[in-house]
This record gives structure tokens, sequence and C-alpha cells, in this order.
């Protein structure tokens, strides 16, 4: 008799993926329709708001709006001119895509041969009939198919790797290019500015730390900006744009509506105003308290240094501080006794801060007379350990990016500034080392928190089974062939595993962005990739293994080896589900992309809640801004899909069919809606969508083999587990070139063609000073503040 595979003790039937198919088929049907009909009427009355949203601000990196066959235009563009169109962020992003849908596609024509020769396999069990008779799980310990299997996965691997070459050669000269030149829309300033963190208090002047700059590279600084911490001026700046919010509603208003004043609430006490004349005057009051804080924060930044001195030349007693070696190759009792004091405030600071070679003629010395001690103290001015410095070579930049320029690292840091568009102002006083604490602190805090993952999982995972949560509450069971039975044993557990997803995703940016105090929405992404990606890992193991890492840990205690024994062994009887996680997450996913319905009904809604009349140009011009795609959510989801047909494609290869709808479907969605619909709010030149997930992508790879090589193990075939060794020696020679070869050299643009896009193309003067300048401080952006008036507005009026 034939042994019977004990890889899972029930039969694993077609009814939840059946299920899972129709639901998702209808609504894809549906969207599709909706997508057609709005996107005809859209077409006809030249509306772009929904399904053209980028020609508003990027048509000229556009292609024509409203092309008929929408998915053929989409593929048929070229590589170049999608590159021009997208960016290089998002084009790496499409080539992921792509590449997914490459392999998936060879994985496809592989199950062609592997299905078939599975399922006249002769092992016999529960764990063999339904769907498990398309999968390795059919074939017999020792059995010589799984010879077929090894060549297989001989072909995939080689496959991957090859592709995965291809696309970092190709990757290196976009890389390149990008780092020479940067992105048309990118301000010029971005190539040759760096971030400096932890600038010491003696160099917390722009003055002085142009100097600085001047004796490293002369003649090469443009510009220095150091950033101030203004808490009051912040707080003015951001209640003044509320301020601005309500009198733009109420000037929208038919009516004048009215305010109430001097109560506890501005709605129900108080004396009522007119809203207009009271939102106006508040308007001016701000502006100028705004204008006189600004006029302050000079004079603040020179008063905070001059205290500065002081401390450093003065103990707390009152006592001169004189440095240790200001004497040192002198004799210590003659010249340190016959030193005296300067009688002078500008001689005790010379005397002090001679060993730094700084004078302060051009320093304000006389603080004084100008400046209100009072004010500078309610002002809460004070110059912070961040400043931008801007070069006028790319030569010059990059020396001072790559370059350590000082000995000790908790001095002055050096990075490449980020793109300007994606600094978050709010959070860019905050210090580094106080940053570098709360990294560790949280990953502490995360790593803990995978541990204790596999209980939500666990939940999860049991809605899978329904019968088995109706005994536990002593309720009758119900019949598992039933259709409804199928589709929610088939559903609810994706649709929940999405849910928690989503909040965890939320939970990692919100702790980057308020905790961590992360100072880009690059820097943001870069964190949330990273940590999702991991839970992203620790989500398939915990539904492989059964929804909780506990139930194993003595076992895995006892015998450290059974890990990858026990997760061999479970892979065929998780298999239904991510099959159906990934119908829901292409079929599905893609419907409601194309369709942008959830932005329709949105917006319907708030034209019910609210009267058009009431709405301002501000919010109709915000209704026009494209919608961008979070890399740190998007990136990971792929990964995870990713992984899964790497890991079953030889032990379950029709797993390969759904990936295919899923990377084929995504690639054409996305490249649409980057072309039409969709934007990103800054450019990091592939480093998100590539350069920095690579890791994770060689990961699954070894995983993969991993899981192939225990497998074979486990069917009891020592040859083919013997020869599955080869593919994992060849991945990780190919890794280790790779990533010294390539990978190393395309974080920073090399010294070399730096020097030659100088000579050729000349030194850059022309900058806008404006570009790493606070958004308090620039008094440019007080031209939006300006209010016209309700008779006048047009549909290009600014508020």
């Amino acid at each position: 008799m034939a042994p019977i595979d004990s890889s899972t003790d029930v039969v694993v039937g077609w009814s939840a993926i059946w299920m899972t198919g129709i639901v998702v088929g209808v609504q894809f049907v549906l969207c599709y329709a909706f997508f057609m009909i709005k996107r005809s009427n859209d077409e006809r009355n030249k509306v772009f708001d929904l399904y053209e949203t980028r020609q508003h601000s990027l048509g000229h990196r556009s292609p024509p709006p409203f092309q008929p066959h929408w998915y053929l235009k989409a593929y048929q563009m070229s590589d170049s001119e999608t590159l021009r169109c997208v960016g290089l962020d998002s084009y790496m992003f499409l080539r992921l895509l792509r590449f997914g849908a490459r392999l998936t596609a060879l994985g496809t024509g592989l199950s062609i041969i592997l299905i078939p020769i599975y399922s006249t396999g002769t092992a016999r069990g529960n764990s063999t009939e339904g769907f498990n008779k398309l999968t390795l799980a059919r074939v017999e310990h020792g059995d010589k198919r799984m010879a077929i299997t090894v060549v297989a996965w001989y072909i995939f691997i080689g496959f991957i790797l090859r592709e995965l070459h291809n696309e970092w050669k190709s990757f290196a000269l976009l890389r390149q290019q990008y780092l020479a030149r940067g992105d048309e829309d990118v301000p010029k300033e971005f190539r040759y500015s760096i971030l400096c963190e932890q600038v010491p208090e003696w160099l917390q002047s722009e003055k002085r730390l142009k100097k600085y700059f001047d004796r490293l590279f002369p003649e090469k600084v443009a510009q220095t900006t150091i950033c101030m911490e203004m808490s009051c001026l912040d707080k003015l700046v951001e209640e003044r744009e509320k301020v601005l919010n309500n009198l733009e509603r109420a000037d929208a208003c038919a009516h004048h509506p009215k305010v109430s004043i001097g109560g506890r609430c501005s709605c129900c006490w108080g004396e009522k105003v007119d809203a207009i004349e009271h939102y106006r005057t508040e308007l001016s009051r701000l502006n100028t308290s705004i204008c006189h804080e600004r006029e302050l924060v000079p004079l603040a930044a020179n008063h905070v240094r001059h205290q500065r001195k002081l401390s450093r030349i003065f103990s707390s007693n009152g006592a001169l501080n004189v440095p240790e070696n200001l004497f040192s190759g002198r004799k210590h009792s003659s010249e340190a006794n016959n030193f005296k004091q300067p009688t002078d405030l500008s001689s005790l600071i010379e005397c002090n801060e001679s060993h730094f070679s700084f004078s302060d003629d051009d320093e304000e010395q006389d603080i004084g007379e100008h400046i209100n001690q009072i004010e500078i103290n309610e002002s809460k001015i004070s110059p912070s350990s961040t400043a931008f410095v801007t070069f006028t070579s790319l030569r010059a930049k990059q020396a001072a990016a790559q370059c350590a320029l000082t000995p000790d690292r908790t001095s002055m840091r050096v990075f490449h500034a980020p793109d300007p568009r994606s600094v978050l102002w709010e959070n860019i006083n905050f210090p580094l080392s106080m940053q570098d604490t709360a990294k560790f602190g949280m990953k502490v805090v995360w790593i803990v928190g995978i541990l204790f993952w596999a209980i939500p999982v666990s939940v999860v995972n049991s809605l899978a089974n329904l019968n088995s949560i109706l005994q536990a509450l002593n309720i009758k069971t119900v019949d598992s062939s039933k259709p409804w039975y199928g589709f929610l044993s088939g559903l609810l557990p994706v649709i929940a595993l999405a849910l928690l997803l989503d909040a965890l995703y939320a939970l990692i940016v919100l702790t980057a962005k308020r905790v961590l105090k992360l100072k880009s929405l690059s820097d943001v992404d870069a964190y949330a990739t990273y940590w999702y990606q991991l839970y992203q890992f620790a989500n398939l193991w915990l539904i492989v293994i059964g929804g909780s890492i506990f139930n194993q840990f003595q076992s895995f205690l006892n015998d450290p080896q059974s890990i990858v024994t026990t997760i061999a062994n479970a892979m065929i009887g998780s298999s239904v589900f991510f099959v159906n996680m990934t119908l829901t997450q292409s079929i599905g996913k893609c419907a409601l992309d194309i369709s942008q319905l959830q932005k329709f009904v949105i917006a319907l809604l708030m034209r019910l809640w609210r009267s058009e009349s009431t709405i301002t140009q501000r919010q109709m011009d915000r209704a026009k801004i494209p919608e961008t795609y979070q890399w740190g959510y998007e990136i990971p989801q792929i990964l995870f899909i990713l992984m899964i047909v790497v890991l079953y494609c030889p032990i379950v290869p029709i797993m390969e069919v759904f990936g295919l709808i899923y990377f084929a479907g995504r690639y054409i969605t996305y490249k649409h809606q980057f072309l039409h619909v969709n934007a990103q709010t800054f450019e990091g030149g592939g480093n998100a969508t590539w350069l920095s997930i690579f890791v994770f992508i060689i990961s699954i790879i070894y995983m993969a083999e991993a899981v192939f090589i225990a497998y074979m193990g486990l069917k009891q075939s020592p040859a083919s587990a013997a020869f599955a060794f080869v593919p994992l020696v060849v991945t990780f020679v190919f890794h280790l070139d790779l990533r010294y070869k390539t990978i190393t050299y395309l974080q920073n643009l090399p010294l070399q063609r730096a020097a030659a896009i100088d000579v050729k193309e000349g030194e850059c003067s022309d900058f806008n000073r404006l570009i790493y300048l606070q958004p308090s401080l620039n008094t440019c952006l007080d031209e939006q503040f300006h209010v016209v008036d309700s008779n006048t507005r047009g549909p290009d009026a600014v508020f």
C-alpha cells in the first residue's frame, strides 16, 4: 500500500477558492463597468478630476488623456517614455511587478509539466485529495518523479537570478544618471546639498558654518541654512492657517455667518459677531505677530550664541574658564601665573575660542542694544543642531557627503539632503542622538511585538475553520460542503488579516513621525517598509505553522532542526489561504484601483453633506492634486506575494497561475495609474523601490531554497535534497558578487563622474536661496493668505 502523506490531516477542497473567485469576479465586473461608464462621461465633459488627475499639474509628463484601449496603451508604452513620465522610483516599482510577472509566467509554464506528474502520484490519504491532488503531496516518498521537480527548481532559480542580474544592470545605469542629473521636477539645489546633523554650538551660525566648509572646500559653498527652533512662531503660523480656513469657509457661504467670541465654546457661548469680519481681524493680528517674531529670529540667534559663549567662559560661580590647551607647550608655572584676565567681553570671547580659529568680526557684538531680553525668552527661538549646506559643484557635494569631516562619530555627521518636497519640517530640529536612542527603543518594541504577533494571527487563522469556532462555543456545527461555508471560510480570514495589517502599518508610520520624529517622508517610507516587511514575513510562517509559534515552541527547543521540517510539512495545508489572498489582492484590488470608486464615493458624500457653494477654492484645488502611493505600504504586500509564489513553485505549482494573474494585473493597473492618475510627492532615485528592498528579495530566495531542501528530505529523497543544495550555493555566490561589484557603488555618485559633470556643464551659481528655508520663515508662502472677495471668485482664484 502506498504511504500516506501527512502534510495535512483534512481534505483541502476547492469550494473556498471557487467562492472567493466568484466574489472577486463579480466585484471586478461591477467596478470595471463603473469605470468605463464614468470615464466616458468625463471624456465628453472634459473632466479630469477622477481619471486624469495628472493633467492638472503634470500634463507635461503625462500621455494624452482618455486614450482608447487604456490597457493596451499602458502595456505598449516604451520604458524610456515611462521613465520620463513617472520618475525612477515609480519606474523601478513597475519593473518589480514586471519581474514578478515574468517569473510567474515561467512558473506557470513549469506547472503545466508538474501538475500532471503530481496528479498521477500514488500517495493516498486525506492530504492527497481535493486541491492537494495537484500538489507534491500526491507523490509518494522516494518517488523518481521528484527528479523532475529538482530540474524544474533549477530552471526556476536560474531564471530568477538571470532576471535579477538584468534588472541590476539596468538600474545601475539609471541610478548613476539620477545621481548626476536628478529628476526634471526636483529643484536642482537638491543635487548640490547636504544635511548636517549634530552641528556643534560654536558652528550654529550660518556665517560660521559657511566659513567652516569654505576652509574644507574653498569657494565651493553657495549657502548654509541653520534650522531654527521657534515654537512660538510655528504655533502662530499654524493658528493663522486655521483662521484662514475658517475665513474661506465663511466667505464661501451665501449668507453672512455668525461666530461666538468671548465664551468657552465658539459655537454656543459668547457674543455673536460677523464671522468674516472677526476672522479678518484675527488674520491681521496674526500677520502682525508673525512679522514681529520673524524680526526676532536673527537677533535671537545671535543672543543665544552670545549666552552660550558666556557660559563657556564663566563657570556657574562666575570664575573664568581657561581652556586646558591654551598653554600647551609652555611653562605652566610662569605663563599661567602671569595670565591676566581680559577686561572686555570681546577679548574674553577671542581668548576662549582661539583654538577654533574663528573670530566674531562678522557677528553682532553689542546684542543688548537690539534685543529685548523678555521678548527673546518668550519667543523661544534658538539655533538647532541641524543645517543644510548647498555647494556650487557636484564634486564638492559628493566629497562632503562621502568623507568623514570629523574624527569623532559624536561630532557633526553629514548625509545627502532629502528631496525638499519630502522634508517634515515639524521634526527637522529633533536631535540625531535622541533619534538614535528612540530607534533602538522602538526596535526592541517591534521585535517583541513580532513574538506576540502570533496571537492576532492565530485568531485570523481560526476563521478559516468556522466549525472549530462553533465547537469551542458549544454551538452545533454546520455542513462544511455548503457554498456559503466556503465563501465565509475563504474570505473572512483574508479580509481580517488585511484590516489587521492596515492597522499595523498606520501604527508604524505614526511611530516614525511622532516618536522617532524622522525628518523626511523618504525616511518614513524606508522605516515603514523595513518593519512592515518583517511582519509580513512573520505572517507567512505563523499562518503556515498554524497561527501560534507558542504551540510549537517546546518542540523547537527540544529539536531546533524541526523548525524547517515543521514549516515544510505544513506548507501545503496553508496553500488555499494564500490562493484566496492572491485572488483578493489581484482581481479585487485592481478593480478598486482602476475604478477610483473609493475616491468617487467620498467626494459624493462630501457634496451631499454640504452644498457646493460652501466649498472653498483651496478645497477645490486640493481635490485636483494627484494622490500618491505609499511605498512602505505597497512594496511589502508585493514582496509577500512574491515570497508565496517562489516558495510554492515546486510544491504547489498551480500557485504560479494565480501569481501570474496578480503580477500581470497589478503591472497594467499601476502603470496606467502612474501615467494618468497618481503622482509621487518626492523622488528618491529608486532607493525605496529597488535598492533598499533587494535584501528582502534575496532573503525570499534563500528561504525558498531552504524549504525546498527540507521538503525533499521530508519526502525521503536524499539525492534530490543533495542536488537542491546547488542552487543555494549558486545564489550565495551571485549575492556576494552583486553586493561587492554593484550595490556598494550605487549609494553615491563617484567623484570622478561628478568632476566630469562639473567640467562639462560648469559649476552652478544661480540657486534658489529659499529651497531649504523653514516654511515659518519663508515670506514667499504668505501670498497664499491673501483673501479674494467672494463676488470676484473664479475657478482659478486663489484664496
